[in-house]
């Protein structure tokens, strides 16, 4: 697990993007942003929380300032889901009765309190242990064709894919298949793969000094490729995250 303190001094812009392993349960400290989620639209302000879960497609904007804690949580950390189905994204209206544990949850990752992964999820709030839904494996032939390609991002991500290597893949047109991965996951496959590779990018960060070894062990042409994505998908210079996140 991770966390982070973020904050955006200036109008920004994010693009329709998904973490595909992880929760994010972020705490919203001041400022507010627009998030655009399954074609609605809505306002974040202070003391909002805010809980999306892996594959949930949605972008941002931040029209001024946005300053908020967020808490990661890889996939494999998922409990029994109450509801019996797929809990989607949740935002809690000033969530006071959350802060403390929030706040103590954040702090104990922060401080490199756990030394193991069972501490880590035994350690996880009750209070949010619900929303830690484990996804269901679909059996259609949609959810077959779905796993397959996601699979195959996943194993070579750090090189050039082409949509017709996909729909070969997946013995679909080129049409079909964009189409079902669209409609599916959020975003078109080509904007996946670069989503995947940002994702990947900020994983490697927390451990690499060299921002020109990143850019290339997750398939970008050149450092000047990565820095503008990266600026682009997350809203700050790959420097500055490395600061925020080393941290």
């Amino acid at each position: 697990m991770e966390c982070a303190t973020l904050f955006y001094d200036k109008e920004h812009y994010f693009p329709m993007h998904l973490h595909p392993d992880l929760y994010t349960f972020s705490y919203i400290l001041g400022g507010g942003a627009n998030l655009i989620c399954q074609d609605a639209v809505f306002r974040l302000k202070e003391n909002d929380l805010v809980i999306i879960p892996p594959y949930m497609a949605h972008q941002s904007k931040v029209e001024d300032y946005f300053y908020y804690k967020v808490i990661r949580v890889p996939k494999p950390h998922s409990f029994v889901d109450v509801s019996n189905r797929r809990m989607g994204l949740t935002i809690i209206r000033d969530c006071y009765s959350y802060k403390d544990h929030f706040n103590n949850w954040f702090e104990a990752i922060r401080s490199g309190h756990y030394t193991s992964m069972d501490q880590e999820v035994d350690a996880i709030p009750d209070v949010f242990k619900r929303f830690l839904a484990p996804n269901k494996a679909q059996s259609t032939q949609s959810g077959i064709v779905l796993r397959t390609a996601l699979a195959h991002f996943e194993e070579n991500y750090d090189r050039p894919i082409l949509v017709e290597e996909l729909s070969d893949l997946t013995c679909l047109s080129h049409s079909h298949f964009q189409r079902l991965f669209k409609n599916n996951i959020g975003i078109a496959p080509m904007r996946y793969l670069l989503n995947l590779r940002i994702e990947k990018a900020k994983e490697y960060i927390k451990t690499k000094d060299s921002f020109g070894d990143v850019a290339y062990e997750t398939g970008f042409y050149d450092q000047s490729h990565f820095n503008k994505y990266f600026k682009i998908n997350v809203g700050m210079i790959p420097k500055r995250y490395a600061d925020l996140v080393k941290e």
